[in-house]
């Protein structure tokens, strides 16, 4: 037996055989969506083929990840010629690639902020994003939102706010949580239209017990994809920004989900609600499939770092660095951010006309192409539908139609597909969600 000369024979392998190798030979926390779990093969835009030759559209994208669509000929091409060129050789050395993206994403960022450091996941971009702020501000308490997730590293983990993502072990000391702004379910009882923006002026409490009433930063993400796809409202990261300057913190937006045009109108998250962060990260969209990460803040910040003080071995590595150039020449050329914004507003009309003869759908949220559905069965008291979702998503599935599972309740469906998504394959998902919610409730 070769597995290299088994690598490419698609059709020696059915997803039984692949998932009974994994049983034996993967770790018990890889697990898959689905009871029956598909064996994908191969990716063309907004579609995913599995081992059978059935064809599905793929509404989660990897993981809100692959913004120019599956296997798009831009950027296969790149990194084609960049494979006969050079792989890899760290940081150590300079290369072009990673000097070109650094400028790059400079200019695209907010302005100020144009000092660049490249690893290979959000992980590791909020971890050093982290030691950075720490470094800057010689403080270690770090605040993050109630219901957030940051990633799978120790910090990032001890800012993760969902017991699903939480193990009894010890975590990083310094983090503290404070509440999100989730007006579906508000956690001080309050209507959006006469609140007073409790859920935002709590923070200042928060600090003011649990620390020095010092803070090295506030981690937030504009719209948490984990979290349910929570979309604050306007006042909410306003505040939250003043309230961290005050003591002497930074805010920094986790745009690992955000980033990159997916919300529509703004090319990163956090400027649907007007705010500049002192320093960005991300990941997933920045190389539309590719493993890579950064993060992104201002020249006074990074140059309280030496040399050394952060390092990652394969971070800018040449190859990540061309999947994220052909990457963002995709999402220009193609206008994927305008589009995200279009469809998103198509996706959100027709969902909630959706709504209104479906009782399953209790909240509709969201912006651009990051949209989410709370299912609940009963919604007058607002009671999670986790068991219909998970039913929802398989029958979905079914009938070739692939999506994402959110929320502390698990109970928000999650809507965040390749930014090239066309309109008919939105209309056919739309069709597809219907008749499922047609057999449930039939």
């Amino acid at each position: 037996m070769s597995e290299f000369e088994d690598l490419f024979n698609l059709s020696k392998f059915t997803a039984k055989d692949i998932l009974e190798i994994e049983k034996k030979h993967l770790v018990p926390a890889v697990g898959h969506y689905y009871t029956e779990p598909k064996l994908f093969v191969r990716g063309e835009g907004a579609n995913l083929f599995d081992s059978e030759g059935k064809s599905y559209i793929d509404l989660f994208a990897g993981v809100c990840t692959v913004h120019s669509g599956h296997c798009h000929p831009t950027m296969t091409g790149a990194l084609k010629k960049q494979l006969d060129l050079l792989m890899h050789t760290t940081t150590l050395y300079p290369t072009i690639p990673m000097a070109l993206y650094a400028r790059k994403l400079a200019s695209l960022s907010p302005a100020g902020l144009e000092k660049c450091f490249f690893v290979n996941s959000g992980s590791e971009a909020n971890e050093a994003a982290l030691h950075l702020a720490k470094k800057y501000t010689n403080c270690n308490f770090v605040v993050s939102l109630l219901e957030a997730f940051h990633g799978r590293t120790l910090m990032a983990m001890s800012l993760t706010n969902q017991g699903t993502w939480r193990q009894n072990m010890t975590y990083a000391t310094g983090t503290i949580g404070t509440p999100n702004c989730y007006c579906y379910r508000c956690d001080f009882g309050k209507d959006p239209d006469t609140c007073d923006m409790e859920c935002a002026w709590f923070a200042d409490k928060v600090i003011r017990c649990q620390t020095p009433k010092r803070v090295a930063a506030l981690l937030a993400e504009p719209l948490q994809g984990v979290g349910g796809i929570t979309e604050p409202v306007p006042d909410f990261f306003p505040i939250l920004a003043e309230i961290v300057h005050k003591y002497d913190g930074l805010f920094i937006s986790d745009e690992v989900q955000t980033g990159f045009g997916r919300t529509g109108k703004h090319f990163w998250g956090i400027e649907n609600w007007g705010v500049k962060p002192d320093m960005m990260t991300m990941a997933k969209g920045i190389g539309s499939g590719f493993a890579m990460g950064a993060l992104v803040t201002t020249e006074e910040i990074s140059d309280c770092l030496m040399p050394k003080d952060l390092f990652s071995t394969f971070g800018g590595n040449p190859l990540a660095m061309v999947a994220g150039l052909s990457n963002l020449e995709i999402i220009e050329k193609e206008k994927l951010q305008e589009g995200a914004l279009a469809k998103g507003n198509y996706y959100k009309l027709r969902l909630n006309e959706m709504m209104e003869e479906h009782k399953l759908i209790g909240d509709i949220r969201g912006k651009g192409l990051m949209i989410g559905f709370e299912l609940v069965s009963d919604r007058d008291k607002k009671t999670p539908g986790t068991v219909e979702a998970k039913k929802f998503m398989e029958i979905c599935k079914d009938n070739g139609l692939l999506l994402g599972l959110g929320g502390l309740l698990a109970n928000v469906i999650r809507i965040q597909p390749p930014l090239v998504l066309t309109m008919d394959q939105i209309d056919q998902s739309l069709e597809i969600m219907d008749d499922a919610f047609r057999a449930m409730e039939g």
